[in-house]
């Protein structure tokens, strides 16, 4: 059984979510600290520039906060053309 918790990582997208919208949105890590994650929206940023968020610890993956945004660690695509975004 692998207890390993998904972190987020710098350069990967996650996909945030609002309780109220339907639908995600792709949002980028740029940087990451041991606390704190900075994320920028991947198609967007020159209306949701690159803001910090606090990190917290669940059970199976990291969690955070951006813009009211909720962003898990576990939902990443490495796939994604940004081009096509």
């Amino acid at each position: 059984m692998n207890n390993a918790i998904a972190r987020f990582q710098v350069g990967q997208t996650y996909y945030g979510s609002l309780a109220c919208a339907h639908g995600s949105f792709p949002v980028i890590c740029t940087k990451r600290t041991a606390k704190c994650v900075w994320f920028e929206h991947a198609t967007m940023p020159e209306h949701y520039p690159a803001a910090r968020a606090t990190v917290r610890e669940g059970n199976r993956y990291e969690l955070a906060n951006f813009r009211r945004w909720l962003i898990a660690a576990d939902q990443s695509d490495t796939s994604m053309d940004m081009q096509l975004a």
